[in-house]
C-alpha cells in the first residue's frame, strides 16, 4: 500500500508539473456537459488474448460510463467461467479525468478490478497516459501504470505503455500497442505484450478486424505465444451491432497450454451483439 501511495503522489506531481507549463496554449473549454453511456454485448464465447474466459460458453457484459466535462466513470461487469464453480463474475470500477493542453491529452485513471470470489486477482490500477496529436492521421501515446494487489502472496509491479493510432481518410486505422513490465513478478523477470490492430470499414455499415498480438514472458515456467483474431462487424444503426470473429492461438493443447488457460486452448468462432447509446441521444 505504501508503493501505491507513491505512485499516487508521483502522478498528482506530474499533473501539477504539466498543468501550469501548458494552460496557457489551453483553449477556451465549453460549458462541462454531463452525460452517461451504457453499452450492453452479448458473446457466444468470452475470448481474450488467444484463450476462453468463459469456458466457449455464452458471456454477457454491461459498462455503464457517466462523465461530466474531462471527468468520467467506468462501472464494468462480465460473466465468466474458468471450469470451477467460481469465480462467475468480473468487474472494474474506474473514475479519470482526460484534461487537453493544445495537442497533448493526458489521461489521469484509476481502476479497481474485481472477481468476485478470487480475491488474488483483486487489485488497484493507478494510470496515467498522454498522448500527442500530429495531425488528424496519426497520434502516438506514453503511459505508466501501477498494479497493486490486495493479495500480499501476489508481487505488485510496474508497467510501462507505448501506443500509436494512424488513420486514413477512408476510415480505415492502424493501432499499435506495446505492454512492458519490467519485473512481474519481483524476481526481475519481464513481461513484454505488443499488439497490432488493422481495421477496415465498407459498404458503409461493415467492417474487417484483424488483431494480433504476443505475450511474452521471460521466466520460462509460463509459455510465451502468439494469438489473434479475424473478425467482421456490422452496424445496424449508431446503437446496434452485430459481429462474427475467429480467435486463436498457438499454444497447442500440451503442457504449454496448463500454463497460461483456465480450460483449454482451443480455437473459438464465436458471434457478438453490442447494443450502445447515451443519456444525450433521448434529446436529439
Amino acid at each position: 500500500m505504501k508503493q501505491l501511495v507513491k505512485v499516487l503522489t508521483a502522478m498528482a506531481g506530474l499533473a501539477v508539473a504539466t498543468g501550469p507549463a501548458m494552460a496557457a496554449d489551453a483553449p477556451a473549454a465549453d460549458a462541462p456537459v454531463f452525460d452517461i453511456g451504457v453499452e450492453i454485448t452479448g458473446s457466444t464465447d468470452y475470448m481474450d488474448t488467444g484463450v476462453t474466459n468463459s469456458d466457449h460458453n455464452p458471456s454477457g457484459g454491461i459498462t455503464i460510463s457517466p462523465s461530466y466535462g474531462i471527468f468520467y466513470g467506468t462501472i464494468y461487469a462480465a460473466t465468466i467461467d474458468y471450469g470451477y464453480p467460481e469465480p462467475k463474475i468480473e468487474t472494474k470500477f474506474a473514475v479519470g479525468a482526460t484534461p487537453v493542453f493544445g495537442d497533448i491529452s493526458v489521461d489521469f485513471n484509476l481502476a479497481r478490478r474485481i472477481k468476485f470470489d478470487d480475491p488474488s486477482a483483486d487489485r488497484w490500477l493507478p494510470y496515467v497516459t498522454g498522448t500527442y496529436t500530429f495531425n488528424d492521421n496519426f497520434n502516438a501515446s506514453l503511459g505508466v501504470g501501477y498494479y497493486a494487489y490486495d493479495d500480499k502472496a501476489t508481487e505488485d509491479f510496474c508497467e510501462l505503455y507505448i501506443g500509436s493510432t494512424v488513420t486514413l481518410d477512408s476510415g480505415a486505422y492502424l493501432t499499435t500497442e506495446f505492454y512492458w513490465e519490467p519485473d512481474s513478478d519481483g524476481f526481475n523477470n519481464e513481461y513484454m505484450e505488443p499488439i497490432a490492430t488493422l481495421g477496415i470499414p465498407f459498404l458503409e455499415k461493415f467492417e474487417a478486424i484483424g488483431k494480433v498480438g504476443y505475450e511474452y514472458y521471460e521466466d520460462e515456467s509460463y509459455a510465451s505465444y502468439l494469438w489473434y483474431e479475424a473478425r467482421l462487424n456490422y452496424a445496424f444503426n449508431d446503437h446496434v451491432k452485430v459481429g462474427v470473429a475467429y480467435h486463436g492461438n498457438d499454444l497447442g493443447s500440451g503442457a504449454d497450454c496448463a500454463t497460461q488457460a483456465y480450460t483449454d486452448c482451443d480455437d473459438s468462432i464465436f458471434a457478438t451483439v453490442t447494443l450502445s447509446g447515451n443519456l444525450s441521444d433521448l434529446s436529439k
